[in-house]
Order: C-alpha cells, then structure tokens, then sequence
C-alpha cells in the first residue's frame, strides 16, 4: 500500500489558518490555506518554507482545495498564490469562489487600510488570485490529472461549506473541513457517500464539547430578549461580518 503522509502546515496544535499537506501515491495535495487572527505578523499565515525548500512549488503541489470562505480556512490564499508563488489549480465550490474575494478585500481594508500592516496582499493579488480558482458542483468528480480526483460533498456549517474524497488509484482520503451533523433553520445536515478512506482528517474544535439541544438554546435566547423586553430594554443581535446571512445559528 502506497504510503499517506499528512503535514500540518498550520492549526495542528491550535484554531486558525488551516493548512494540511497530504502527500497520497506520489501526489501532493494542500488542503485549505487559511489565517490566524490573532496575529499581526507572519505567523499569521501557515508556515509554507517546509513545501518552498522543494524548489518550484507548482512543481510541487498537484492542487489546492479550499472547503469554506471563513478566513481561518482562506484567510492566506492571495499571500500563498501571489507572493509565495503558486499558480497551480485551486479548488472550492461555487458559493465559496462568489464569497471568499469579499471577505479577504474586506480583511485586507482592516489590516492595510486602517492599520498600516505591510507584507499583505494587495486588492490586485486578491482578483489574480481568484482567476485561478476551478469552481466544483457538489458530487462532481473532478480530474485533477491522469491519476488524482477529487469530489466535494455537502458539509453544512456555511453556504458552500464542503467535504472532500481526494482519490489515487484505489487510495483515499477524505477532508471534512468544518462540518455540522444538526440541521437548522438554515443549512441540512453534512452528508456523503458511504465509503471507506484509508484516512480521515476531521474536524474537532468542539469535539469534547457536549450541547444543549437546539431547541434548549433557542428557547433560552427567546427568553431573554422577552426579559430584556419587559424590562424597557432593547435586544440587539449584532452578526459577525458575512454571518449574518450565510451563517448558521451554531
């Protein structure tokens, strides 16, 4: 059996800038190129000199895929593409190719425009960057090359979220990205075919976590606003940039 090798080149240890190189029968694959907020700095990108040191990196990586248009997942892409130097295929679904230039221009205002950080990508960079960007269907399976496929799956989480199954021969991988099992009043439940990878890499933030039904929290936030109400005070659900339509209420 071909050996898998799985790379963290950024969040192995922590939340933000999502990047794993997954090295599967020969073919190199990025899976997400995501930036760490809480830092203003290069360590918030993904640390790329471990692929940059194996000379040209189109050379070196066979794709990138993107699951999600949150910056924790896209937040590094124009840096990776534009200034790093990789102009090879980078794979996401449609609603995340429509979302992820507004989110990353509306960054690069706050960190450029507002507070004069430098070593940042450029509105330019952002445009070039998405000129290279191959839009996928959910369930479509997509020839990368003669050997390497790929095919999204639906995941939840936000309009456009997706799973990945990266295929070599008869090796797999699948990648959730972020994914939600529970429905809302939103976004359905993740989904995919049965199958069986020869290596699952999931998400697990929230792993240990164990929730109040969604009803429970619904019916708790009613409550206080009907509280706050009756009380002559006014309720305010302020969202968080692109959330408040795209996102779910988990």
């Amino acid at each position: 059996m071909p050996e898998i090798r799985v790379t963290p080149l950024g969040a192995g240890q922590d939340v933000g800038r999502s990047c794993i190189l997954v090295s599967i029968a020969g073919k190199n694959v990025m899976l997400d190129c995501g930036m760490h907020m809480g830092f203003n700095d290069d360590r918030r990108f993904p640390d790329f000199s471990y692929i940059t040191q194996n000379g040209r990196l189109t050379d070196f990586l066979d794709c990138v895929i993107i699951s999600h248009f949150h910056l924790d997942h896209c937040g590094a892409l124009p840096y990776f593409s534009e200034m790093v130097g990789y102009d090879g295929p980078i794979y996401m679904t449609h609603p995340t190719q429509a979302i992820c230039p507004i989110l990353l221009e509306d960054y690069r205002k706050i960190a450029v425009d507002k507070k004069g950080e430098a070593n940042f990508f450029t509105s330019q960079m952002i445009k070039d960057c998405m000129k290279k960007v191959v839009a996928v269907h959910l369930h479509q399976t997509v020839q990368v090359d003669d050997e390497l496929e790929i095919k999204a799956y639906y995941a939840g989480h936000v309009l456009g979220a997706a799973m990945f199954q990266i295929k070599v021969g008869s090796e797999s991988v699948v990648y959730t990205g972020d994914y939600n099992m529970t429905p809302d009043r939103h976004l359905g439940a993740a989904w995919i075919d049965k199958c069986r990878p020869n290596l699952l890499i999931t998400e697990s933030t929230y792993a240990t976590t164990i929730r109040d039904s969604k009803r429970c929290r619904e019916r708790d936030f009613l409550k206080k606003v009907h509280e706050t109400v009756e009380r002559g005070g006014k309720g305010a659900h302020e969202p968080e940039g692109a959330h408040l339509l795209l996102h779910g209420a988990d």
